[in-house]
């Protein structure tokens, strides 16, 4: 088992679990280095990839109201050195961002979101630069709900692969969520095409510089855990 804040890297890839939520509060910051865990199949990492997590029954009172977040990334996602460089590109010199995906939860005794995001910079150097966070919700429970109903409309976006998506933002954090308010346990993502109509909408310019992307999951309250059976990514 990988225990937080131990980096993880195999190619392109990379795991990371951020107790991040729970270090803001002097009552839990305490239990975040034992409260998660992520298991890695070092063979086919990043598939086969399952993030547990053991907080208080209750949600966290901070921002979006999560404990901590847990994933695997495609290179630089937010700081984490890959063992093969991904250097980072600006959003028009990529022609290809595609994902592809497959996930279990069991969240019986807990919550959390099943969330997909990247950055975009200022910096091809700064990892702090950030400009807008992008993110995707594939799971996404009452609290995770609430907080992305409250947030400002954008518009609705019909992806590639015909599913429809309401766009809302929080300061500098754009969500995408099913339409329908249903999982979306397997599939693709097609980012790249995104990025083209947040750039249509006047979100972003296409002069941001793109890192990486992760997947995992945001932990709301109790024990749980996500299977990442299946993840990889293509840039071009």
């Amino acid at each position: 088992m990988l225990p937080p804040k131990t980096p993880y890297t195999k190619g392109a890839y990379f795991a990371y679990s951020q107790p991040w939520g729970a270090e803001r509060s002097g009552l839990t910051n305490w239990w975040s280095p034992l409260a998660t865990s992520m298991g890695i199949d070092t063979t086919h990492f990043p598939d086969n990839t399952t993030a547990h997590w053991r907080w208080p029954p209750f949600a966290p009172r901070n921002g979006p109201g999560v404990w901590s977040y847990q994933a695997v990334m495609h290179g630089n996602y937010d700081g984490g050195e890959t063992e093969t460089p991904i250097p980072p590109r600006r959003v028009h010199d990529v022609h290809t961002y595609t994902q592809d995906f497959a996930w279990t939860i069991d969240e019986a005794h807990g919550s959390a979101n099943v969330l997909t995001e990247f950055y975009l910079r200022s910096s091809p150097t700064d990892s702090e630069s950030k400009l807008l966070e992008v993110g995707w919700l594939l799971h996404t429970p009452e609290h995770s709900r609430k907080y992305f109903e409250a947030a400002r409309k954008v518009g609705t976006y019909t992806d590639p692969q015909g599913r429809t998506w309401d766009v809302r933002i929080d300061a500098k954090y754009c969500m995408f969520a099913p339409q329908q308010q249903s999982d979306i346990p397997k599939g693709t993502i097609d980012m790249r095409a995104a990025l083209a109509w947040l750039q249509q909408t006047g979100l972003i310019t296409g002069n941001e510089w793109l890192w990486g992307v992760a997947l995992g999951a945001e932990a709301i309250s109790g024990t749980g855990q996500v299977s990442i059976q299946h993840w990889s990514v293509k840039r071009v």
